[in-house]
This record gives structure tokens, C-alpha cells and sequence, in this order.
């Protein structure tokens, strides 16, 4: 397939003309982000396994680029076509994570605060054993209630697939239960910014959260767009406007997009558990110490 790529016949979701310029470039950014965490998981972390294993992804990715800008063009052009198709749902997703954050924002205010809730829960479920080792997620984006006993890449990934999945499966439930993750993740978030920022500083908290969220955030708006992006279509089979709910160019573009989400996602962990603390420990060396 040579030139851009529709939808379905109806022709509304075009590629951009530059998108192999484009996701070459997101995948190369991917890359670099691996390479950065590789760097200071073998540096400061003295974790070479984590090391070699995201250098092997960052390689996957640059060869990934490549791939796409030289010899596979129609996976950028099918990628361009479904960040067309879906990126209405994911700015909204977006927006139900915003009112989430505000709703936390405003429980906190209340002298409500989660993260104190989540950890008296959890030290009732261990039986008031000690969570040496712990770390506090700030953002409670892995799903796991605000609180991550193991900190390597390998249980960030186990930690944030199952949301970023049942973002997706979500719409099986007209896309109630998507709802339902996308703003209890922001409900955490502003309630724990404001635990957290009112102690050691809101910038310290930012650089806690935005060198892996940006990618972390961005994967479950991607996941939670194509859940309510199916719901959408099967309205439209349902009211007759649709010839039909699943097409293979549909389908073929999804996969690739879904694909390319986890692939962030996996980029964040990486992230998270190395470079995040390195980033924040330079830029606030006396709040993060």
C-alpha cells in the first residue's frame, strides 16, 4: 500500500503526509528515553541486568525506526490513520483524568487524604508487618492503590498492564468501567499531589512524576481512546450508519497503536525505576535527600 490510509471506504481517517517522519521520530525518542534509564540503572543503580535490558529495548526501538523510515512506510501511514481515528477519545480520556485530578484536589482540600487511607489498608493487610522497601507511587498510576513494594522495571510492567488492559476491555462495559480508572487515576493524583507536594515541595513531586508519566499517562489515555473509539463504531453499527463493526484495515491499525502504547508503557517502567530518582535527586538535591 503506497498511498495514505483510510478508514473503512468513508475516507475521514487520513495519514498525515508526514507520518513516517513523525512516528520515526516518537520511536526514536522511545529509544532515547531507554538508553537514559539503561545509563543510570548501570550508574548509579549498579543493576546491570536492568541495564542490558533496556539497552536491548532501546536497540528494538532505534531498529524499529529505521525499519519504519527505510523499508516498512505503511506501518507509519496505518499508525498516523489510527492516532487520527482515536485521537478525539484520547484527548478525552485526558480530559477525564483532569476532572479527576481536580475532584482530588478538592477531597484533599476536605482534610480527605488517600494516600494515608491506602497505607493504613495495607498495613492491616500485612498485619502491621514493616514495608521496608516500599516506595510510595505519587501518582498511583500502576494501579496498585499508591504503594509499590518491588521498584524494578520488570514490576512496573506487572504493576500497569492490567490497567492499561482493562482500559481497553472497558468498553464491554459501554465504557463505564474505562471511565472509572481514568478518573480514579486522577483522583489519586491530585489528592496525593497535595499530600505529598504540601511536604516536600510540588516541584519535587513533578520531578517524581513526569520523566516516566509523560510516557505512563499518555499509554492509558491511548488504551482507554480505543475503548471508547469501539464503543462509538458499535453505536454507529448498532444505528445503522456503519456497514460493519470490525475491518481488517481497522483492526490491522488498532493492533499497531495498542502495540506502540505498551511499548511507552514499558519505556515508563524502565524510567520509573531508574531514572526518575536520578532526575529528581538533581534537580532537588536537598528536598529529595
Amino acid at each position: 500500500m503506497n498511498g495514505p490510509e483510510r478508514d473503512d471506504g468513508d475516507g475521514r481517517h487520513l495519514s498525515s503526509p508526514h507520518a513516517v517522519r513523525n512516528w520515526s521520530a516518537l520511536l526514536s525518542l522511545l529509544a532515547l528515553a531507554s538508553f537514559l534509564a539503561a545509563g543510570t540503572a548501570f550508574v548509579v543503580s549498579d543493576a546491570a541486568s536492568a541495564a542490558a535490558g533496556a539497552t536491548l529495548l532501546g536497540l528494538g526501538l532505534i531498529g524499529a525506526a529505521l525499519l519504519t523510515s527505510a523499508k516498512a512506510p505503511t506501518v507509519a501511514r496505518r499508525l498516523s490513520a489510527a492516532w487520527a481515528e482515536h485521537r478525539r477519545y484520547v484527548w478525552f480520556s485526558g480530559g477525564l483524568f483532569a476532572l479527576g485530578i481536580a475532584a482530588g484536589i478538592a477531597l484533599a482540600a476536605a482534610g480527605i487524604d488517600l494516600m494515608q487511607l491506602f497505607l493504613e489498608l495495607i498495613m492491616e493487610e500485612l498485619e502491621g508487618g514493616e514495608l521496608e522497601g516500599a516506595e510510595v507511587d505519587p501518582g498511583g498510576l500502576g494501579g496498585g492503590g499508591g504503594v509499590a513494594l518491588e521498584t524494578s522495571a520488570t514490576s512496573f510492567i506487572r504493576n500497569n498492564t492490567p490497567p492499561f488492559l482493562a482500559s481497553i476491555i472497558g468498553a464491554l462495559t459501554l465504557g463505564l468501567f474505562t471511565f472509572f480508572v481514568m478518573t480514579l487515576n486522577g483522583v489519586l493524583v491530585g489528592n496525593i499531589a497535595v499530600a505529598i507536594g504540601g511536604e516536600v515541595g510540588y516541584g519535587l513531586f513533578l520531578a517524581l512524576l513526569v520523566p516516566h508519566g509523560v510516557f505512563e499517562l499518555t499509554a492509558l489515555f491511548v488504551g482507554a481512546g480505543v475503548g471508547f473509539r469501539f464503543i462509538y463504531r458499535a453505536g454507529e453499527r448498532v444505528l445503522g450508519t456503519r456497514p460493519a463493526l470490525f475491518t481488517r484495515p481497522y483492526l490491522t491499525r488498532t493492533a499497531l497503536l495498542v502495540v506502540f502504547a505498551w511499548l511507552m508503557l514499558v519505556v515508563a517502567a524502565f524510567v520509573e525505576a531508574y531514572l526518575t530518582i536520578p532526575v529528581a535527586e538533581l534537580l532537588f538535591p536537598t528536598q529529595a535527600a
